[in-house]
């Protein structure tokens, strides 16, 4: 475990075995996405990108993009230094919406990106996020979140559990967070999560053309271990 500790977020998450195949699904699940709707991607935005990894899953290399980021663990820095080469990638630090929307005033966006950040996002300051992109995005909104309730949220707790790797659960909140009462359970980063919230967010503001589960998209979304929404920009914006 101290390994695991020390080893940085790319080691952590990607690093191989079936941990690694798990999180590299939201990049497949992306890119199958972006082929499947024709997005764009000439200018591209994506709030929470880290070093730009979904770069490499774009249909092609844009001819602008612009990662926010927290800079936890150095997210940007490795960016900018792995995609120096390349004049048209920028990554700036992010860490509300008033700064979000400082770094994108006067730009618009064909495709907007967010894939597993706005789980740790204050729950307060998602809703302004959102409309934040939604403002100065003209296609496409893709975005993946984890699937923190139903049946696998109580097989991943149990497996989390075994191996001392788990946010600590009452057990009135696991319980709720098995039978999808989030409600029952206090919201801390992962913890209490519920996609359903943000399905219905992006459709407030974006039209919602796809909701589907990764790594298994053909299966229910209780069934896999994120879920992927694709939301349209409305013909009003423009």
């Amino acid at each position: 475990m101290k390994k695991m500790r020390e080893a940085g977020y790319n080691e952590r998450l990607f690093s191989g075995g079936l941990r690694g195949r798990i999180h590299g699904s939201r990049f497949l699940w992306l890119r199958e996405s972006l082929r499947r709707v024709h997005a764009s991607c000439e200018k591209v935005l994506e709030l929470g990108g880290f070093d730009g990894r979904s770069l490499s899953f774009l249909p092609r290399e844009p001819g602008a993009y612009l990662g926010l980021d927290a800079n936890w663990e150095g997210g940007i820095d490795l960016g900018r230094s792995r995609w120096r080469d390349h004049p048209g990638v920028r990554f700036e630090l992010c860490n509300t919406p008033s700064e979000l929307r400082g770094w994108v005033e006067g730009q618009r966006f064909d495709t907007a990106l967010c894939l597993e950040t706005l789980e740790h996002v204050p729950p307060n300051l998602v809703a302004s996020y959102v409309e934040e992109i939604a403002r100065v995005t003209t296609g496409y909104f893709v975005v993946t979140v984890p699937n923190e309730k139903g049946p696998l949220f109580l097989a991943k707790y149990l497996a989390k559990r075994l191996f001392g790797d788990y946010y600590r659960y009452r057990p009135i909140e696991v319980w709720g967070a098995t039978i999808g009462r989030m409600d029952l359970v206090e919201r801390d980063d992962h913890k209490g999560f519920d996609y359903e919230t943000i399905i219905r967010l992006i459709g407030s503001h974006f039209d919602v053309v796809e909701v589907s589960g990764y790594p298994f998209r053909h299966m229910p979304k209780w069934a896999n271990f994120g879920v992927g929404i694709i939301g349209k920009a409305r013909a009003s914006r423009g």
